[in-house]
Parts: C-alpha cells; structure tokens; sequence
C-alpha cells in the first residue's frame, strides 16, 4: 500500500466518524424533543394550553358555584360533599356543620379564577348578614385541588 492509499483511506474514516456524530447527535435532539412534547401533556392526557386551562376554569367555577347554592340553601351536608377525599379524611361532617354556618350567608359571586396543573384559586365576594349590619360583603379565596378528574374544595379551618 501506498502513502497516497493510506491518506486516502484516513479522510474517509474521519469523514465516516464526523456523519456518526452528527447523526448522533440528530438523535439525541429528537429524543429531547419527544421528551419535551411528554411533559407538555396534563395529568388526564391532555394539554396543557389554553383550552384545558378554560376547561378547568369552567369546572371549578360551576362546582364552587353548586357548593355555594348549597351553603346558601342552608344544605351542609350536600356542600361537605365538594370537599376534597383529603380533606374528608381530616374534618368530619359534624365537625364541618358545627364549624359552618349558612344562615347568614345571602349572595356570592365568583370574581376571578386562576388555575395552575393541579390547583385552581378562586376570588369571590360573599354578601352576609351581620347582627348588627345587613349585606356585608367581604373577599374569600378558596383553593380547590382536581383529584381523578373532579375538582373538590380543600377545607381550612
């Protein structure tokens, strides 16, 4: 073998191992990537983008609002069911009844909600009645929890 052959036959090796790492490294983005799509999906398999987060908005929205008209239809026990399994296993129904008191309770209105992967803060304005002044209205901020594709209402007492 020549001296030419040989000079030859290394340019090609070099070559050889410069596309390898080049592919490889094509690979190695590409696996990234799918990496990257498999954190963008949600907990039940969606996305997390806008329409999923309107979704969550609009679920915990309507349940706040049902465990309200409940309160405010003096039906304790119906609103205890919107509190979170955890929260359920911490606070009994006797103790939640002794610890809530809807008689006072005449209006609320959801103002604002903010949802992140697995919580949703909800601002709202209570109006109640005070033995000493009527139509009180004060801010409340709720924190419900989305557990097996529902959304229940985290208890704090």
């Amino acid at each position: 073998m020549n001296f030419a052959t040989i000079e030859g036959l290394g340019h090609f090796v070099g070559f050889y191992v410069a596309v390898r790492r080049q592919v490889g490294r094509a690979a190695a983005i590409g696996v990234a990537a799918l990496a990257l799509a498999g954190c963008a999906t949600g907990p039940v398999g969606g996305n997390t983008g806008a329409a999923s987060n309107d979704a969550k908005v609009a679920a915990v929205t309507k349940r706040a609002q049902e465990r309200w008209d409940a309160l405010l239809n003096g039906d304790v026990k119906a609103a205890y069911a919107y509190l979170s399994p955890a929260s359920r296993q911490v606070v009994s129904l006797e103790r939640y009844e002794q610890k809530t008191n809807p008689s006072s309770f005449r209006s609320i209105k959801v103002r604002n909600v903010t949802c992140q992967e697995q919580t949703c803060q909800l601002d709202l304005w209570l109006t109640f009645d005070h033995r000493l002044m009527k139509g009180v209205q004060t801010p409340i901020g709720e924190t419900w929890v989305f557990e097996n594709g529902q959304a229940w209402y985290v208890y704090r007492e």
